[in-house]
């Protein structure tokens, strides 16, 4: 008699999804419900999987979440890490280059800036890890800004404000049916005057 699989279980020879994929179906599902409201029944649904998918490869749900967040910021970084290093252009040609650049990453990432505005918001641990994933483009970042407020080629600002200037506009990729209400199609690449709005009001 053929043994019968558990609720929710795969096929013993189904074939698992691609890591990548994998993780982005987890970034998703922690934009959408938030990490909290996430069960891990919901995210093995979510994924595709058994019941027991996430606790048998990542170990909990936490963990899932740090490997989740990882893949994701560490491709934003590949993505914007080439500009600062360019060494061929000036500071201000590299700060400009990183902040299209970055620009440009985000829109591709909706789901990573709406996880991120749901972090920011609370003073937790994940918010301390998702900040020492992004530290090593911000300390790459940082040096050239301070050098151009001193050079008095962008406005003399704190790191802080800069950040913010720099990163708030991704809400519009994050709030995505909002930004449909006001009439942004969906399919619209406008990462690039986005960019240049920002750095127009930081640049002298």
């Amino acid at each position: 008699m053929a043994r019968r699989r558990g609720p929710g279980r795969p096929p013993s020879d189904a074939p698992l999804p691609a890591s990548e994929q994998i993780l982005q179906r987890g970034l998703e599902a922690f934009a959408e419900l938030g990490y909290e409201a996430a069960s891990v029944r919901q995210l093995n649904e979510r994924l595709g999987m058994g019941h027991t998918f996430i606790h048998d490869r990542y170990g909990s749900k936490d963990a899932f979440w740090k490997a989740v967040v990882e893949h994701a910021i560490n491709q934003v970084t590949a993505e914007v890490a080439p500009a600062l290093e360019d060494e061929t252009g000036d500071d201000l040609a590299r700060l400009t280059a990183s902040v299209r650049a970055f620009h440009q990453a985000a829109a591709r990432r909706p789901h990573l800036t709406r996880l991120i505005d749901y972090e920011a918001g609370r003073d937790s641990p994940r918010l301390a890890y998702l900040y020492t994933l992004m530290s090593p483009l911000n300390n790459a970042a940082r040096p050239l800004f301070e050098q151009l407020v001193r050079q008095g080629k962008i406005a003399d600002i704190p790191w802080y404000l800069f950040h913010f200037a720099v990163t708030k506009p991704l809400a519009m990729y994050s709030q995505a049916p909002l930004a449909r209400l006001f009439g942004r199609p969906d399919d619209a690449d406008d990462h690039t005057l986005m960019s240049t709005l920002v750095l127009s009001g930081l640049l002298r």
